[in-house]
């Protein structure tokens, strides 16, 4: 790692600081550079994991209304509301 490496990464940070997905990349690319990339960074990944699940949930739900009796009375949207 050069001065070069971290003044290009001050400038990336200074420059992505109100796009947070553009930040997050520019740190995470850092941290790998650095080669200390461990697990203890986590929360760097929170959104993206958060995202994931609510994706396989919406999934599943819509695999489950397929089949009858798979959900709840109480998890289906009751269509008669707006009447």
């Amino acid at each position: 790692m050069t001065s070069s490496d971290i003044m290009v990464f001050v400038l990336n940070l200074a420059e992505y600081h109100s796009d947070v997905n553009r930040f997050k990349m520019a740190l995470r690319d850092f941290l790998i550079q650095l080669k200390e990339f461990s697990d203890d960074n986590g929360e760097l990944f929170v959104d993206e994991k958060e995202a994931e699940a609510a994706r396989k949930a919406q999934l599943e739900r819509e695999a489950a209304l397929k089949i009858p009796g798979m959900l709840k009375p109480s998890q289906l949207e009751d269509k008669d509301e707006d009447i």
